[in-house]
């Protein structure tokens, strides 16, 4: 691996850091419509190299900057599903029932190792006609599915599906982290991705203890996420990963190491 040398900006200020120190892999990343005319493929590639990031699971609306991705770093991008095909699915793309079929014939060409991500709002969208299809799939074709929800949702998902592979986005965004570490224990096949949650989990210059108490109980479950939705994300890409590598930092080095890259490495069969 290349050796690079880079400058990540956090609250408490900005300081130098080897990327090669500890790798990443980004478990949410999006290149969207509105992106493909800001930063091309190559570019998006570029940033995720001079952040350190070894690899990402990137999901877009549509599904064509996935593919732009996968085209331009098929050893470095996992593929992710999304039926969005415009940001206004975002709450009601399973009630798009006619078109499961075509999501049935792109799964099939085996480009994508996930479904989603995808927004479940409600335990009650479960039992939608749509929402069976879609997530019957995804089972069937042995996806993970990364959803957006919370944790009334995931309890929904595993109630209906036992044997499901699920990628909770966020760790549920706003869930504490005692109600992150139930679910974990209640359910193997549950892993999470902790987008949106740097500035909760170190909120300053020491970890959150109940946040660390998670990561100690469950080190083989977490990943880390930057979550590109907005082009603004994407331009600030750096320093949202920068924000996860401070905490990590002070997990104990084979909890770290574990949850940069290490589990996603084993989830998706990645190796370096």
């Amino acid at each position: 691996m290349k050796y690079f040398t880079f400058l990540f900006v956090l609250m408490v200020g900005a300081f130098p850091v080897k990327a090669q120190e500890l790798p990443i892999f980004d478990a949410h990343l999006h290149y969207s419509r509105s992106a493909w005319e800001v930063f091309s493929p190559d570019a998006v590639l570029e940033k995720m190299k001079a952040a350190g990031v070894i690899g990402a699971l990137a999901s877009s609306s549509p599904d064509e900057g996935t593919q732009k991705l996968l085209r331009a770093g098929p050893k470095r991008i996992i593929g992710g599903y999304r039926p969005y095909k415009v940001s206004a699915d975002l709450g009601f793309w399973f009630k798009k029932q006619k078109l499961i079929p075509a999501a049935e014939k792109v799964l099939a060409q085996g480009r994508h190792q996930v479904f989603g991500e995808v927004h479940i709002n409600t335990p009650e969208s479960l039992g939608d006609p749509g929402m069976v299809g879609y997530i019957r799939l995804a089972r069937d074709k042995g996806l993970y599915l990364h959803v957006h929800s919370q944790a009334d949702v995931v309890e929904g998902l595993f109630q209906r599906w036992p044997d499901l592979k699920v990628l909770w986005a966020h760790a549920g965004f706003s869930e504490p982290p005692d109600v992150v570490e139930r679910l974990l224990g209640q359910h193997k096949n549950l892993w999470t991705e902790v987008s949106y949650r740097a500035a909760e989990i170190m909120p300053g210059d020491v970890i959150d203890a109940n946040w660390r108490k998670v990561f100690i109980a469950h080190p083989d479950r977490f990943l880390i996420g930057s979550d590109t939705w907005q082009v603004d994300r994407l331009a600030e890409y750096t320093g949202l990963i920068g924000e996860h590598r401070s905490w990590l930092m002070v997990l104990p080095k084979d909890i770290r190491e574990k949850i940069a890259h290490g589990n996603a490495e084993r989830l998706f069969g990645l190796s370096r």
